[in-house]
């Protein structure tokens, strides 16, 4: 350590490990002997003096490092007694970055930068400034060094304050990563928690195990097989294979255990088609016709994973917000013991918040349900239908500022995750769509009154359940005299809304992203172009197996140079799993008689090749996810009507490339900031999406054979399968009816919504591209989502509660306490996120399954009235025919 005598103040040295290695020598400053006590105990902070910035390489002083502080948003603190280990690692560098190189630094992120939402405006506009030399006087070296403080962010770290807070900015390539105990622990979780989730996916209120579970277990594991298991192993070709290894359980191989049972945590999406093919139509079908059909369709989005990497994984734009408490538990977790004590650990954070909502759950879950649904508006007068309908919570719209306490419900849109601006944005476009359909049901549009108000089954003209089978024949397409016979089929009017804002929204996704990412659509369109032209080229395939990988050659940004360290995976291993999964993909549709045709498979790849990029840059982004289900039943429907099988096909092929490789893309960005070398995990990956379709079809066939009353609307532990219920009544509508006869004949309405739109997308691109004063938070898609979101059964009383918690965590606190935000926001949102999940898994089983019921005013109160009943509908037996609509025989 050295002193600056003339400014007494200390010198701070960073040592050869970087960040991870801080050390402070804890030396007095020169103090008088009348200084307070609390002078005494807290560091002084000096004033910045023009002498401050004259520290030399490698180092920095007091005075150095309280303005870095300010420049990096932490603008309120006592001392600097509790450095953030980022704060250091930027003010050690800053000298090592000469001016010139600074400002064009800047001038790169300004340009990179121009329409980042997740850049606050007034950081924009502060660099945009200090990258132009005209603005800079070197004389003013206070100026020269707020420049410099900028620019070394972003050469070695990030701009953005979400990847400061739970990214490292430095990387030790020799850490362990694919070990023996890594894999074992992946699997076991691997096994139990696929399995456990596809059993709780078809209940009412889904359970499922996620990562926060898992990483809360797989700590004490990893820690207990590192200290007591033996290192036995075997020595082949000069490398030991060993089941344990002399090192301790690291935050590496944690992380790579973590992502590999995220891979197969998720969605299986074939478990739709199964399970409306056995239950809905009565079809027996074939294991052999399952597992494949599983194969190709997981399989297909990993090679679209592989191609996706350079437009969403490398870039910095791509933040991935929804993984950033995944990274935040694994540093708490292990970093505990290098944590700064000054104020409590994230450790002890974690696990205060976790226990805090593990006993919490029980009160809204099963002990005081108004807590989930406080409906208190509704308790004025219960019997008040437009009461009841406004705001209720169970029946209802929603309209209640103060609508649940339940993190079940605050948390449906991820508060203390995605940026404010998008949930902000999305949930506009939710009370929007609430008024929408207060005005659709009001005026009884198409007779709509006949009906719930919200409600996601499908309706006839008797307001009974629309049963497909009554207008399918033997081969399963639609029978018009069946059809003549039985009815149209009908929405409620919250599902109408839902339906024409999902259309729309294609249209002007694509009108919008042809505007406004011409240059990102343009480049990937080239590319993609080129590599598949290439692929006929005799030396093309010598070429792609000899080729040593360059991916991440034109990606320069700190993490990007970090991960070079590392071997990358091949391109052309993607292209070969994508090229296998669709050579099953056409067998499994030939060789079982699908009654779909080949072409029509290739029909639902080529949209997701058009659309792939701008949905999975708008959750990299935003964190909005949009899937392609709509339009590929719509094409489907109109290319091949009366065909529900061939729907259900091509719509799982269609969403699931997007849906999959969204979920391998997320995996890939995860391990790009964590540093996980990419051929081990795409290795592992490989092997668990493999698993996992032996797990989860296993659950769920025994499911359909072994639960009494599965998929019936009074299963009593509730296994009432709603989202099967929704890809069934999509089948009808969209595959067995066919798309033209509900454009034409049943609501005209919908296909204007392509127009609607079209219309909407051209006006914000324009608006974006030539205009002036577009706030660049703004994005329509986002509006739209908000009203395909608002849709039955989430009404706003799902959206309300985590707007305000969006509005603390990712605006207020974010802005005005850095320092608390970024040390406990992901670890809370962890915190929360397990303790609900195992309340409800213990919940489930001591009282729920068995139906066990407290009944009490508390739990009573919220079904009392119109709102947990259901409103009276308008009486059908009122009607001459007994039914509304047009004459039976006469549909059109």
């Amino acid at each position: 350590m050295a002193e600056k005598n003339d400014n007494k103040t200390q010198v701070y040295e960073m040592d050869d490990r970087g960040s991870n290695g801080l050390e402070r020598t804890n030396i007095s400053l020169e103090d008088d002997s009348n200084d307070s006590a609390e002078k005494k105990q807290h560091t002084k902070i000096h004033t910045v003096t023009e002498h401050s910035f004259d520290t030399a390489e490698g180092s920095y002083d007091e005075a150095q490092l309280e303005y870095v502080m300010k420049k990096m948003g932490y603008h309120k603190y006592e001392d600097l007694s509790d450095i953030p280990p980022t704060v250091a690692y930027i003010a050690s560098k800053v000298s090592e970055l000469p001016l010139e190189d600074a400002i064009e630094e800047l001038r790169k992120a300004a340009e990179y930068h121009k329409d980042d939402p997740n850049i606050p405006s007034d950081e924009y506009e502060e660099i945009k400034y200090l990258s132009n030399p005209e603005n800079i006087d070197i004389d003013d070296k206070k100026q020269c060094y707020e420049a410099r403080i900028l620019a070394s962010m972003i050469k070695f770290h990030s701009p953005y304050k979400e990847v400061r807070a739970v990214v490292d900015p430095t990387d030790d390539p020799t850490i362990p990563v694919e070990t023996f105990r890594s894999y074992l622990f992946a699997l076991f979780w691997a096994i139990v928690g696929s399995g456990f989730n596809e059993f709780f996916s078809h209940r009412q209120v889904t359970i499922s195990i996620n990562t926060s579970v898992v990483q809360m277990f797989l700590y004490p594991s990893g820690l207990l097989w590192a200290k007591y298991v033996p290192c036995w192993g075997i020595s082949i070709k000069g490398r030991k294979y060993a089941i344990n290894i002399d090192k301790p359980w690291s935050q590496k191989e944690q992380m790579f255990s973590t992502l590999l049972f995220s891979i197969c945590s998720g969605t299986f999406y074939t478990h739709y088609n199964i399970l409306t093919q056995k239950v809905y139509y009565h079809d027996n079908v074939s294991f052999g016709y399952q597992f494949l059909l599983s194969l190709s369709i997981q399989f297909l989005g990993f090679g679209f994973a592989g191609i996706l990497r350079k437009f969403v994984v490398y870039p910095t734009k791509a933040l991935w917000p929804t993984s950033f408490p995944t990274i935040a538990l694994n540093k708490a977790l292990l970093s505990r013991k290098e944590e700064n004590t000054n104020g409590m650990t994230r450790y002890k954070f974690f696990f205060l918040t976790f226990f805090a909502m593990f006993i919490y759950n029980w009160f809204p879950t099963y002990i005081i349900n108004i807590f989930n649904t406080f409906n208190w508006m509704t308790w004025i007068s219960p019997n008040n239908f437009n009461l009841a309908m406004i705001t209720g919570g169970v029946s209802g719209i929603g309209f209640n500022p103060i609508a649940s306490f339940d993190w079940n419900v605050a948390s449906y849109i991820n508060p203390l995750r995605i940026p404010f601006f998008s949930n902000m944005t999305q949930y506009c476009g939710a009370v929007f769509a609430a008024l929408v359909v207060i005005a659709v049901y009001w005026t009884n549009y198409m007779d709509c009154q006949y009906l719930p108000l919200f409600s996601n089954t499908l309706y006839t003209n008797r307001a009974t359940r629309y049963q497909v089978t009554e207008v399918l024949d033997s081969d399963w397409k639609l029978d018009n005299a069946k059809y003549q016979e039985y009815s149209a089929p009908y929405y409620s009017a919250g599902n109408l809304v839902a339906y024409g804002s999902f259309i729309a929204t294609y249209p002007m996704l694509i009108v919008y992203s042809m505007l406004t990412e011409t240059k990102l659509l343009w480049s990937a369109m080239k590319q993609w172009t080129l590599s598949l032209w290439s692929l006929t080229k005799k030396h093309t395939w010598t070429n792609l197996l000899t080729q040593e990988s360059c991916a991440l050659d034109e990606f320069d940004d700190p993490h990007s140079r970090m991960m070079k360290n590392y071997k990358e995976v091949p391109d052309w291993w993607y292209f070969v799993v994508l090229l296998a999964a669709i050579g099953v993909g056409i067998a499994v549709i030939e060789a079982y008689h699908t009654n779909t045709p080949v072409w029509s498979l290739f029909v639902s790849i080529g949209f997701n090749v058009a659309f792939l990029i701008p949905l999975t840059m708008l959750q990299a982004t935003a964190g909005f996810s949009l899937g392609l289900n709509l339009l590929i039943e719509m094409i489907v429907g109109y290319a091949l009507p009366g065909n529900p099988f061939a729907l259900m096909i091509i719509k799982a092929f269609g969403y699931n490339i997007d849906g999959q490789a969204d979920n391998y893309v997320s995996n890939l960005k995860m391990a790009h900031y964590t540093k996980i070398p990419p051929i081990a995990l795409f290795r592992g990956q490989m092997i668990m999406v493999f698993l996992q379709i032996f797990v989860n079809l296993g659950v769920l066939n025994w499911q359909i054979s072994n639960i009494k009353g599965f998929c019936t609307h009074d299963q009593k532990a509730k296994f009432t399968c709603p989202d099967a219920t929704t890809y069934y009544n999509a089948s009808v509508v969209w595959g067995a009816l066919g798309p033209k006869k509900i454009f034409n004949d049943v609501y005209p309405i919908l296909r204007w919504c392509w127009l609607i739109g079209a219309c909407i997308g051209l006006f914000f691109g324009v608006w974006k591209r030539f205009g002036k004063f577009y706030p660049t938070w703004f994005n329509p898609i986002l509006f739209v989502g908000g009203m395909i979101n608002m849709a039955p059964p989430y009404g706003l009383m799902y959206f309300t509660p985590g707007i305000i918690v969006s509005y603390l965590s990712q605006y207020h606190f974010k802005k005005y306490h850095l320092r608390l935000w970024e040390k406990y926001n992901y670890i809370l949102d962890a915190g929360f996120t397990s303790g609900l999940v195992l309340s409800a898994i213990i919940i489930f089983f001591a009282v729920q399954y068995e139906g066990t019921n407290f009944s009490w005013w508390g739990n009573n109160v919220p079904y009392a009235g119109l709102d947990g009943a259901g409103p009276p509908l308008k009486n059908i037996s009122d009607t001459a025919r007994g039914y509304f609509g047009p004459e039976l025989g006469h549909l059109p």
